[in-house]
């Protein structure tokens, strides 16, 4: 075997290798689109997130939609106040911050300050918006963002009812 023609076996081992290795990051990248960065899709499919009973819709409620908040972010402040701007009958809003001093940055509308709660339901973003059913599962998270619409969001979420409203 010439050296040229061993030089070529090896670039086309090593091109198929690159491509071979491209291949799977694409797959990895559509199955976490698909999955993780689907709002309408489940965080993880064998893990059900449950909350806390003072989170959860009260009598006559068909939901709760939990604001998890910290008191130092601006469009936490923001969102609060969206949220409290229109009645929602049948939802039951209120905010979750991890700790008792920070709910009193937030008026208009109960605030639940629960370290533990915050910590299992945290996702490395504030605001995030959860839908919790009457049993106290989360049925849908969004994050929220500076130019989200809650009303269109909520108003979406009233008119479905469905698991996949957020």
């Amino acid at each position: 075997m010439s050296l040229p023609l061993a030089l070529t076996l090896l670039s086309l081992l090593i091109s198929l290798f690159t491509l071979v290795a491209v291949g799977a990051v694409y797959s990895r990248l559509r199955v976490l689109e698909q999955t993780a960065l689907n709002p309408a899709a489940v965080r993880l499919a064998d893990e059900q997130k449950t909350v806390v009973p003072e989170l959860r819709p009260q009598d006559g409620e068909v939901a709760s939609v939990v604001l998890l908040m910290d008191s130092t972010c601006a469009i936490c402040h923001q969102a609060w106040a969206m949220l409290h701007e229109t009645s929602w009958p049948g939802l039951r809003i209120i905010g979750l911050v991890a700790e008792a001093h920070m709910a009193s940055a937030f008026s208009g509308g109960p605030v639940h300050a629960d370290a533990d709660q915050w910590a299992e339901l945290y996702e490395g973003y504030a605001p995030c918006l959860y839908a919790v059913a009457p049993s106290g599962t989360v049925i849908a998270r969004r994050f929220v963002y500076g130019d989200t619409d809650l009303p269109e969001l909520l108003t979406t979420l009233l008119s479905s009812r469905s698991s996949h409203a957020l």
